[in-house]
């Protein structure tokens, strides 16, 4: 499982966006370039504010996304009731780029049983042990934001093991060094691979979940 073919020529900075779906900005011809006094602070994974790295750059090229509060209250619907459905501190945070599909009303009606089925075969099933937590929203018009959000819930849930289930994902996360460096960070086969029945594949799944 490597990068999609689709990712290799993005640049970085991008490839949250490409991830999204984006594929084309809009850029105003008549813009007028508007100076900041100062550069904007952003949050970080490990909770730490820091600047962008170039404050010229546009705010639909930046790197870094705009910081939120820590209060999940305060996030924009539905992130405050996704956020409710998590336990507390679980040890396992999974997510994959279609879970926001599957929490907010637009399933696969397989992923569930699939899920069910692999947190049984790892003895994690009614254990308060994981938690569901996406990394960007369908028909999104912020995905800077949604990063940020998911950066800042997932330091609130505390996992010890952030389990990706998109190479894609794993790898620009692993890149972009968005997570805290104390969490172990798992790239895993996409949830279409695991619902082809590979058994290899299913017992590396397992084996890599079970071993953290």
């Amino acid at each position: 499982m490597g990068l999609h073919d689709s990712l290799l020529d993005v640049p970085e900075r991008l490839r949250i966006w490409q991830l999204a779906g984006v594929r084309y900005f809009y850029l105003d011809p008549e813009a007028q370039t508007v100076s900041s006094p100062q550069p904007t602070q952003v949050f970080s994974a490990a909770g730490e504010s820091c600047a962008p790295e170039d404050p010229s750059v546009s705010p639909a090229a930046a790197a870094a996304p705009d910081a939120v509060s820590d209060d999940p209250a305060s996030w924009p619907a539905p992130w405050p009731a996704l956020f409710a459905k998590a336990p507390t501190h679980p040890a396992f945070v999974i997510t994959y780029a279609a879970l926001g599909e599957d929490m907010t009303g637009h399933a696969d009606p397989r992923r569930g049983p699939l899920w069910r089925k692999l947190l049984v075969s790892c003895g994690l099933a009614g254990k308060n042990a994981v938690a569901f937590w996406p990394m960007h929203l369908p028909d999104s018009d912020d995905p800077q934001r949604d990063q940020t959000i998911f950066l800042a819930g997932l330091r609130l849930l505390g996992p010890r093991v952030l389990a990706v289930f998109d190479p894609a994902m794993g790898d620009m996360l692993k890149a972009q060094r968005l997570t805290d460096v104390s969490l172990q960070l798992l790239s895993l086969p996409d949830p279409d691979t695991l619902l082809q029945g590979d058994k290899e594949v299913w017992d590396h799944v397992v084996a890599s979940l079970a071993s953290p």
